[in-house]
């Protein structure tokens, strides 16, 4: 008998305008960084996890690919507030959730990346996508949902 287990993930990137409309949104698959994967391996080992997993989200600027080596976001975004925010976990069966929401005025610019944190600062990074420019205005709301398939 043989038995896989696979990581699938997959991020959303929604815009809305101040009037609530979507702006624009996209849905793809991201890059399980290898220090990601040492992560959850150490956390699943752990006699008591410590915090929830993957908790915050972060945006950037960087537009280089996606790399397994990758430990960092290309260039995270620090400008109208913190860029990582602490999201929404859920689960359900087989499938992970974690739903951050940038708020108007936090993390303004041209986002062309994202990233699955264990901390607000630093810490590990767990996957990462990088996108077609999102132009986030002050009024705008950013939600970013990162979803991770056990299979």
């Amino acid at each position: 008998m043989k038995d896989t287990f696979k990581l699938n993930g997959s991020v959303k990137v929604q815009l809305i305008g101040p009037d609530g409309k979507i702006k624009q949104q996209h849905e793809n698959h991201n890059l399980v960084v290898t220090v990601g994967k040492s992560y959850l391996t150490a956390w699943l080992a752990a006699a008591s996890q410590a915090g929830e997993f993957m908790s915050y989200i972060a945006v950037g600027t960087g537009v280089i690919p996606p790399a397994l080596g990758d430990t960092t976001l290309g260039s995270e975004l620090t400008g109208g507030g913190n860029s990582r925010v602490l999201g929404t976990l859920s689960a359900s069966s087989n499938t992970w959730n974690n739903t951050a929401v940038f708020i108007p005025g936090n993390c303004t610019g041209a986002i062309t990346e994202a990233g699955l944190f264990s901390v607000s600062t630093a810490g590990t990074m767990f996957a990462r996508q990088t996108f077609s420019v999102y132009n986030k205005a002050a009024g705008d709301t950013l939600t970013i949902s990162w979803t991770v398939t056990v299979s």
